[in-house]
């Protein structure tokens, strides 16, 4: 008889490849939009995104889930990997929504920048971290919105939650693409056909109670009206000299 060996499963990549790998990833993101938008854009696309998804990484490591991993997407922004997933919708919920409200605390130095040089160069990164921030709300796959309206949405009923995810997420694709951002419809577009094929929409957890679904429907409109009350601070030039004024006694 001849013996047969298992196969050895593959070996995570050591902590240098991690690195290095980060490291490709985040000039291709850079890059990409740096080639596209500028040299700014690009640079408040790198420092939002890492602070969006630090944000998710400090909800998952209070709630005991991780240690969190932050991975870069090439070309498209970044992921926040938990160790595992949340036993509850509702910690799914407080998990992704603190990336979109934790990243608006990048506009900080953007802010700061546009007070000191005067030039509105830096509005226009502040101006795509908050863009992106209220976009990432969207409740379509793998946007953070289909995390956190999905279960409330699921709650009424499981195709309301898939409507939803199908008129939303085929408006973004529409949006992306007219705009000329093909990657980023290509990836919003797969989402959501991966999560309409796989049948299941979020990771298995215990289902929102009817005062987790009241919480989580205020927390996702507050964070909402946070996420489009910054991206109008961005545009208001009452605002903005304000800040100026602010920033430079």
């Amino acid at each position: 008889m001849t013996e047969q060996t298992a196969a050895a499963p593959p070996r995570p990549p050591s902590r240098v490849q991690e690195i290095i790998w980060g490291l490709v990833a985040t000039a291709l993101l850079a890059g990409y939009i740096g080639w596209n938008m500028g040299w700014t854009v690009a640079l408040a696309a790198v420092v939002g995104v890492f602070v969006h998804e630090y944000g998710h990484v400090l909800a998952m490591n209070a709630m005991g889930f991780g240690p969190g991993k932050i991975r870069i997407v090439p070309f498209v922004g970044g992921v926040a990997i938990p160790a595992r997933p949340a036993d509850t919708e509702f910690k799914g919920v407080l998990i992704a929504l603190a990336g979109p409200v934790f990243g608006l605390l990048a506009l900080a130095p953007f802010f700061i920048a546009f007070a000191l040089t005067g030039q509105e160069r830096w509005l226009s990164g502040a101006f795509f971290i908050a863009a992106i921030s209220l976009l990432n709300l969207a409740p379509a796959p793998p946007l953070d919105g289909s995390k956190a309206l999905g279960p409330a949405l699921a709650r009424i009923h499981p195709w309301v939650e898939r409507g939803a995810l199908i008129l939303v997420g085929g408006t973004v694709v529409l949006w992306a693409v007219t705009r000329g951002s093909l990657i980023f419809g290509l990836f919003v577009g797969l989402g959501v056909l991966g999560a309409l094929r796989r049948g299941r929409l979020r990771p298995a957890a215990r289902r929102l109670n009817g005062p987790e679904w009241a919480g989580a429907v205020a927390l996702y409109l507050a964070a909402l009206a946070v996420c489009a009350v910054a991206v109008g601070f961005t545009l208001d030039p009452a605002v903005l000299g304000a800040v100026r004024r602010l920033l430079r006694l």
